[in-house]
């Protein structure tokens, strides 16, 4: 595809998302987000009978980081293509639920949701591992992803338009909207239980890490979610398990934030970054948290937001299945 104008990663190396969304924590809470997408009952029917989850796993993983790199990180093909290819790529994907509802992938509100939950993954990876973001960084984040949504076809009314208003949003789609489906029981337990991602693996030997990283991702996946939400899903959850995650924050966090910056990121995230960087000219200096830090000139305060529509904000959104 040529890389038009249109087709530009719409972020650098300056955003909060760029700096924010590849930190290598997050791969312990990346369970929690896709929980929280397919508690939602569009979600959860289109993954349940569209998906290959379930019988590829990690095949559907490595799909859904490539694909979330391009739309983020403007991974080539870039952005505008990957929305495009997501919208045609689910605009079958439709039928009947368990439940005798019928559901379409494109959703608007499954859509949006699906987008939000990876901006509240950042803001809930940076809190759980000692780095919280200030409000500041918070709300220009948020303008950030609006931009990347426009990208994935979500329009401007269809996404919160400050983050107050989409932390309203989130609480009355977990209050009002998020079940306990089938969908959810195979996330769970292909997280806390995970089978090898080839059969060439020796079960012994994979279990040698498996049980050790599933009890891990169990607490960090559960614990990353909100209470009621767990009480739905019938998992239940201790003051023990609280503190456990709390150590268990405490040293991955302080763990990342000594080493070099570049081994702080993902491979992908680190590639794009210093892409950028070298296009830009800019110098990749260590901010005190271990980020690549945006020059003064960048660090303007978060565009002014819009003013909150309340209805507009809980309209039918745009759903994407993965």
């Amino acid at each position: 595809m040529k890389d038009t104008v249109e087709n530009r990663r719409p972020l650098g190396a300056d955003s909060v998302t760029w700096r924010r969304f590849g930190h290598l924590p997050g791969l312990f809470l990346a369970g929690t987000g896709l929980l929280l997408q397919v508690a939602h009952p569009v979600v959860g029917a289109g993954v349940l009978e569209h998906s290959e989850f379930k019988s590829a796993p990690w095949r559907r993983a490595v799909r859904t980081h490539l694909s979330t790199m391009r739309f983020i990180y403007g991974m080539r093909p870039g952005a505008a293509y990957e929305g495009d290819r997501l919208r045609e790529l689910h605009k079958d994907i439709k039928g009947v639920d368990g439940a005798g509802r019928r559901y379409h992938a494109l959703n608007p509100e499954a859509y949006a949701w699906v987008h939000f939950t990876l901006a509240q993954f950042m803001v809930d990876t940076a809190r759980v591992f000692g780095d919280p973001m200030t409000a500041e960084e918070t709300e220009r984040m948020w303008q950030e992803f609006r931009e990347v949504g426009r990208a994935l076809h979500i329009k401007d009314h269809h996404l919160p338009a400050d983050w107050a208003a989409a932390q309203d949003w989130f609480h009355r789609i977990v209050r009002d909207r998020l079940e306990a489906t089938e969908s959810t029981r195979d996330v769970l337990a292909e997280l806390t239980h995970p089978a090898p991602p080839s059969k060439w693996i020796p079960p012994p030997l994979w279990n040698l890490f498996a049980r050790p990283a599933g009890k891990i991702m169990w607490l960090t996946t559960v614990g990353g979610l909100p209470p009621e939400l767990r009480e739905r899903l019938g998992i239940g959850w201790t003051e023990a398990d609280q503190r456990r995650l709390r150590r268990l924050g405490r040293v991955v966090g302080r763990t990342v934030r000594v080493l070099p910056w570049p081994l702080q990121y993902t491979p992908f995230a680190v590639v794009a970054i210093v892409g950028d960087r070298w296009r830009t000219g800019a110098r990749l200096l260590p901010a005190p948290a271990g980020f690549p830090a945006a020059s003064e000139a960048n660090r303007a305060a978060a565009p002014a937001a819009e003013p909150v529509d309340r209805s507009a904000a809980t309209d039918q959104l745009t759903g994407r299945t993965t």
